[in-house]
């Protein structure tokens, strides 16, 4: 299956006519445009439009039996509601998905399902259940979805101390070289920053490392994870020995992961910046006191 939603693009056929060309197969053009408008709203972070469109393109995939299309939209609308940071939606979802597929004769596994179910799972601290759907997901020939899905490993590990899961995932990484997308870098650098700390490596080349990490995903307007790797960078500074730093990067972490609604770890990053915690220059102002 192809999925819009981690840039793998779904690609619809347009009828062509004219110049003796022989006419491509007839598309549900509105089935089309439900998808398009849904990507295009995704890209501009409007999230609640996108997912009513994922919906629309969903219903239509029913009415037209259409099993590829069932378990596109699916894949989309799971992953908007878990960025819309709705695990449990996203996992309900994923399930109706499967059943619907299922009904329709697609019985194997669907990686694209697994990685989003296994983000989902993660969210929920359902670590057990999110390492398994994880490493389904890594196994998958989809490349794009064999990354993310070991990077979710590697989060998992690092969480629970699995230092031997955590050095593999860090050595799969390692492995990828050459011209890689940004995304891949990011996480790279992010993998490579954790086994370092995990080790008892150089916190130092760790700090560093995260902060390439949390610089690619400000480009890639991927707040939420650049949160995450700049409270990686915050504990690399700490364990290097500067309070100071470590501080202003617990504060940066916090405000960003805040905005980007994950306020759990924004208030777990604001207690680890203590006292030196900035505060927030664009929150409303206080109604004032009415007076009697």
């Amino acid at each position: 299956m192809k999925k819009d939603y981690v840039a793998l693009g779904l690609v619809l056929a347009l009828a062509g006519c004219g110049g003796g060309e022989k006419a491509a197969s007839p598309t549900d053009s509105t089935l089309s445009q439900d998808m398009e408008t849904a990507r295009d709203a995704v890209s501009l972070e409007r999230l609640s439009v996108a997912e009513q469109q994922y919906r629309a393109a969903g219903e239509r995939a029913i009415a037209r039996d259409d099993v590829t299309a069932i378990g596109d939209s699916g894949y989309n609308l799971a992953t908007v509601e878990l960025d819309e940071n709705r695990p449990q939606d996203a996992l309900a979802t994923i399930t109706a998905t499967r059943s619907a597929l299922q009904v329709r004769g697609q019985a194997g596994d669907d990686a694209g399902l697994d990685l989003v179910q296994a983000g989902a799972l993660y969210r929920l601290g359902r670590n057990a259940e999110a390492a398994s759907a994880a490493a389904r997901a890594a196994a998958a020939q989809d490349v794009d979805i064999a990354e993310k899905g070991q990077f979710i490993r590697g989060l998992i590990a690092d969480d629970g101390g699995d230092q031997a899961t955590l050095a593999s995932v860090a050595a799969y990484f390692a492995t990828l070289t050459g011209k890689v997308p940004a995304g891949w870098s990011a996480d790279a650098r992010e993998m490579a920053a954790r086994n370092l700390l995990a080790t008892g490596g150089s916190a130092r080349t760790a700090w560093q490392d995260a902060l390439q990490a949390a610089t690619i995903r400000q480009q890639q307007v991927d707040y939420r994870d650049m949160a995450r790797a700049l409270g990686v960078a915050a504990t690399a500074a700490s364990k290097a020995g500067d309070a100071q730093a470590a501080a202003q990067l617990y504060t940066r972490a916090s405000q960003s992961a805040g905005q980007a609604g994950d306020k759990v770890a924004a208030e777990r990053w604001a207690r680890q910046a203590g006292s030196s915690a900035a505060v927030d220059p664009f929150v409303l102002p206080a109604a004032p006191a009415r007076k009697k």
